[in-house]
């Protein structure tokens, strides 16, 4: 027995309106040297269920509770002496690594088909319909890429000019140098819902340098076969499983037998 994961998974009143992981009590040994019982919580506002059909999630939906299931799998596995170190409480710009690591399996073809079922019919997805899925992998991988780059950039900036009168003119100026091919709208005023300013401050960019290293893994881990458990006990044991209580670039390094690069996702995103 490791722990308790709760799910909050469909929206209702007054509800956080995204999705996240939180731990309530962290994965750590007692005082005796026993190991506790984690307890986290995945939230999310997936489908509801109606009266004729059960909760149907999108794939975006799918990915979403696959990349907070990281998270809490972090959590629950990454047991250290002290509450401190414990789980996903690493340095902020590593913390998205297994998060969206876990999301790259929703690309595999024997995954897609185990995973999905019809629910009247309990059929997996075709051949034909996860071709397609896999085909638009890339569609906007470009944009998607130069826009992270950009908020990444907005949060260093707005954190190193506390005192910006025109938080505006400042999101145009980063849009225009990044994203130059669509053009901005002038009544983008997305940093007044930008929420991750407030838990991640000016370290927002750890989504996008999480991801580099989250494919590197993600490779390395394919080529052993994502179902193997020999390789999955080792990504335990040598990263998810330390915690904090070990620096990620020796993490990274131990797992990989080298110093992770860039290389894998660049081929990840069809360059």
């Amino acid at each position: 027995m490791l722990g308790y994961f709760l799910l909050d998974l469909y929206p209702r009143e007054n509800k956080y309106s995204h999705a996240c992981h939180l731990t309530i009590v962290p994965a750590t040994y007692n005082a005796d040297g026993i190991p506790n019982k984690e307890v986290s919580v995945v939230i999310a506002n997936f489908s509801q269920s109606t009266a004729t059909k059960p909760s149907l999630l999108k794939r975006s939906e799918v990915s979403t509770f696959f990349h907070e299931f990281g998270h809490g799998l972090h959590s629950l596995l990454g047991r250290t002496k002290m509450a401190s170190f414990a789980g996903t409480r690493v340095k902020r710009d590593f913390v998205e690594l297994p998060s969206q690591m876990l999301e790259e399996w929703l690309w595999d073809k024997d995954i897609l088909q185990s995973l999905s079922s019809h629910y009247q019919t309990n059929d997996s997805l075709s051949d034909d319909q996860i071709a397609a899925i896999i085909a638009l992998k890339n569609f906007d991988s470009g944009y998607f890429v130069l826009r992270q780059t950009c908020l990444s950039l907005l949060a260093l900036y707005y954190f190193k000019h506390a005192s910006l009168d025109d938080p505006q003119e400042l999101l145009k100026k980063l849009y225009d140098s990044t994203i130059n091919s669509v053009e901005f709208c002038p009544e983008d005023h997305m940093y007044a819902a930008f929420g991750h300013l407030m838990g991640y401050g000016a370290k927002y960019y750890g989504y996008l340098w999480s991801r580099v290293l989250a494919y590197d893994l993600f490779e390395t881990i394919k080529k052993e076969g994502l179902r193997n458990p020999i390789i999955g006990k080792r990504y335990v044991d040598q990263v998810i499983g330390c915690g904090g209580a070990v620096d990620p670039n020796i993490l990274l390094e131990n797992f990989l037998g080298r110093k992770p690069n860039q290389d894998a996702f660049l081929r990840d995103i069809g360059l």
